[in-house]
């Protein structure tokens, strides 16, 4: 049996290895969110764990749990990026507590594709007002109280229309999650 190392040139062989790691970016950028804060920092350290990954695809044998691989790489290059921030006097939390974060964060990504599809499909139940208010504040971080002007409704309203909708998501979440 030929190892990685020695079969490098096949292109079937890079292709099945760069699937598995795309099949791993939402659980890994959930992982790496539970330790930085900032969406930025956690897509550049996803992409440069991906990319670490693939250039080191040599060194992989089939024994290799690829995704624990994947979160060690992740942790190293999320210290990375809080090290240099610490030079800079931005980061606040220890690394002990970073450690408690993403050790339950690693459990937590194991269904992080079961909750998004079940997300998906809630969102998809709801009215096309009530997500567009959603991504306002969730996805484009949008003032809420400008659309409460442009709407002519009061904030207190829309912030009371959140609360409901997030309460309802979570309910339906929950639901498929353990109906299934």
């Amino acid at each position: 049996m030929m190892s990685r190392a020695e079969n490098r040139d096949d292109p079937q062989d890079d292709s099945a290895f760069a699937a598995e790691i795309d099949a791993l970016r939402v659980s890994l950028r959930a992982y790496v969110m539970s330790i930085l804060p900032h969406h930025a920092a956690c897509d550049d350290v996803v992409q440069e764990t991906s990319v670490f990954l693939w250039e080191r695809r040599d060194e992989r044998d089939d024994t290799t749990n690829l995704k624990a691989w994947a979160f060690k790489v992740a942790w190293f290059k999320a210290m990375a990026w809080r090290r240099d921030r610490q030079r800079e006097k931005t980061v606040s939390f220890s690394e002990d507590t970073l450690h408690e974060i993403a050790t339950a964060a690693e459990s937590l990504a194991d269904d992080a594709a079961e909750r998004l599809l079940a997300l998906r499909a809630c969102l998809s139940r709801l009215a096309p007002a009530d997500v567009r208010l959603l991504q306002l504040r969730y996805v484009e971080g949008g003032s809420l109280t400008g659309h409460a002007i442009e709407q002519q409704m009061k904030p207190t309203r829309v912030q009371k229309t959140i609360s409901r909708l997030r309460l309802a998501l979570r309910h339906c979440i929950e639901t498929k999650l353990f109906r299934a």
